[in-house]
């Protein structure tokens, strides 16, 4: 087994046997390659829970990172609808993945956040696909998600392919300008008299402050992008939330209807309970002057018979 395979193997088993199947892959190891494993680190807990979930569920992993590039050509055509379609989607998914994990509150919460990273960035999804993260993953929704020392191995030919492929087609494409020349060799042209023209001078001063100003121009525009991109995620997640909302609002609804008509018929019940114990009291008065009767009847009829 080369150091990928033995990875693989080790990135599957629960944290807390981490450790001992490390030392044990170690051991059977050449040289190079146990010092190699040694330095496969341990994972986080929410890492683990990713990467098991990769393993159990590939499926639903993969339908939730797949919703990246559907989300990305959605908002670089800035259809409002699919983007809050898919949107919907997403906390769908992501809510099934996290319904079985059976970790704790904040291990949940960062499993989360690196689903919901791998979902906006191709470099946190291909991470994530490795099924060797080492760290939970986080998305500011403006800059790309930091990948580094995230998962224990580089990834892999196909998954930098893939990666390649997906970089081509960004949320929005940045407009492209050529970069501005090299000025290391530029010399400045002089008169006759060695003095710089007035026109030179003046393109030479400008010139650089051009260059600088588009560099700043398109920083600007990538900033004014990203922060649109985030705005529309921002608007699309409030509107998730306003349906959920709506959805919980109802359900509270009848859960209250359910209540006041339990509480009803606990009402009704309680009447009916107290009739029922009225009459019982009633019945239980009768008794003993039933059981005189009973007795002035044995006594008649003994002295009936003896007369």
């Amino acid at each position: 087994m080369d150091l990928r395979e033995v990875a693989a193997d080790l990135y599957g088993v629960d944290p807390a046997e981490f450790v001992a199947a490390r030392s044990a892959a170690a051991a059977g190891a050449d040289r190079e390659l146990r010092n190699s494993i040694k330095t496969l680190k341990k994972p986080t807990a929410s890492a683990a829970a990713v990467n098991g979930l990769t393993r159990r569920d590939p499926e639903l992993v993969e339908r939730i990172l797949e919703l990246g590039d559907r989300m990305r050509d959605a908002f670089a055509a800035r259809d409002r609808d699919a983007i809050r379609d898919l949107t919907r989607e997403r906390q769908r998914l992501l809510q099934r993945a996290l319904r079985d994990l059976g970790t704790s509150a904040a291990v949940g919460r960062e499993v989360e956040e690196t689903l919901q990273a791998a979902v906006i960035d191709p470099a946190a999804a291909a991470a994530v696909r490795s099924g060797m993260l080492v760290r939970a993953l986080e998305s500011t929704g403006v800059e790309s998600v930091d990948v580094t020392d995230a998962i224990a191995l580089p990834l892999d030919a196909d998954a930098l392919a893939a990666l390649a492929q997906r970089d081509t087609e960004p949320i929005v494409t940045a407009t492209q300008a050529p970069r501005p020349a090299d000025r290391s060799g530029t010399k400045t042209a002089r008169t006759p008299g060695g003095e710089k023209s007035a026109r030179e001078a003046a393109g030479a001063q400008t010139e650089p402050e051009k260059k600088e100003n588009a560099s700043d121009r398109r920083e600007r525009e990538r900033t004014v992008r990203a922060a649109e991109r985030a705005l529309e995620r921002a608007r699309a997640d409030a509107e998730a939330l306003d349906d959920e909302l709506d959805a919980e609002v109802d359900r509270r609804a009848d859960l209250e209807a359910e209540r006041d008509a339990l509480e009803r018929r606990i009402q009704r019940t309680e009447a009916e309970l107290a009739d029922a114990k009225a009459a019982e009291r009633a019945l239980r008065r009768r008794i003993p002057e039933l059981q005189r009767a009973v007795r002035d009847a044995e006594r008649a009829l003994d002295e009936a018979r003896d007369g």
